[in-house]
């Protein structure tokens, strides 16, 4: 079975902390990324162990992206070839984790 794609959710605006359905996934690794490009230009980071209001609005965003770029390759998978070690191609297959979207 292909290592699922996990875009990412939102989760309950109860929890805590960084919820579960948000954690480890595409929308938390650009959420990262944005953190690096800001501690790069001496900008302060952006909180990322909380679920605050402010947190979410942002979050809301990063999931919104992560699951059209997942939803994308997903229904482009013809149009991209991954060329195997004898010469032959394939399409790949995608696996999204908890595609309830």
């Amino acid at each position: 079975m292909p290592t699922q794609l996990k875009p990412g959710a939102m989760g309950s605006p109860l929890d805590g902390t960084t919820p579960t359905a948000f954690a480890d996934s595409m929308a938390a690794a650009i959420e990262a990324e944005l953190n690096k490009l800001l501690q790069a230009e001496g900008l302060p980071q952006l909180p990322v162990n909380d679920n605050s209001r402010e947190t979410r609005d942002r979050r809301r965003l990063f999931v919104a992206i992560a699951r059209g770029v997942v939803r994308h390759l997903e229904q482009q998978r013809e149009s991209i070839k991954v060329q195997r070690t004898d010469g032959t191609q394939v399409s790949p297959t995608f696996a999204i984790y908890g595609k309830d979207w």
